[in-house]
């Protein structure tokens, strides 16, 4: 049976160079049905107990949760901001979170294999970020397979496409959390 992945990054820039990776990263996997979305398009007001109990659920919390739990694994490219993910990417997470019962994973009733990712400008490419976000991943339903940081994105991504090295280098790791799924 084909898997279904779903991919998007934890950025909410029109210009994200952490979706331009998601989108590589997702064009590697063969043999899966992909989709790739923006979190622009789930666009969530900051969450509060009080405008969750006065309003509910916003409507587009309910339908990422949805699609995020008709597909089996998950590839995430987040930036690192200070240290750790964006706000945007924390308040879907704690929308998300909200929508299940306590201490019960919201990526869906079984464990999602996951590919995470990271890219900066900056020689680091966000590793302090992504080591935070696999950490926090299994609370929220998420299986680990594979991550990947990529330093001086500039200096690696010419005319739309990545460096041949550095592109054999996430082809690599995107096989490794094929065979994990």
């Amino acid at each position: 049976m084909t898997k279904k992945v779903i991919a998007f990054s934890g950025s909410n820039s029109s210009q994200s160079i952490n979706q331009a990776l998601v989108k590589i990263a997702a064009s590697k996997l063969k043999d899966a049905e992909v989709t790739i979305i923006s979190l622009q398009d789930y666009e969530l007001p900051l969450y509060s107990q009080d405008l969750e109990q006065n309003e509910g659920f916003p409507d587009k919390a309910k339908e990422l949760k949805a699609l995020i739990v008709e597909h089996d694994a998950l590839i995430i490219a987040s930036p690192e901001h200070n240290g750790s993910m964006p706000a945007v990417f924390k308040n879907t997470i704690d929308w998300l979170s909200r929508m299940v019962e306590p201490m019960q994973p919201f990526f869906g009733d079984e464990k999602k294999s996951v590919l995470l990712l990271s890219t900066s400008p900056g020689p680091t490419g966000g590793k302090n970020g992504l080591a935070h976000l696999a950490s926090l991943m299994p609370w929220w339903g998420g299986d680990v397979k594979a991550t990947y940081s990529l330093g001086s994105f500039y200096d690696h991504f010419l005319e739309g496409k990545l460096s041949s090295g550095i592109d054999h280098e996430l082809t690599l790791v995107v096989d490794e959390f094929v065979r994990e799924l």
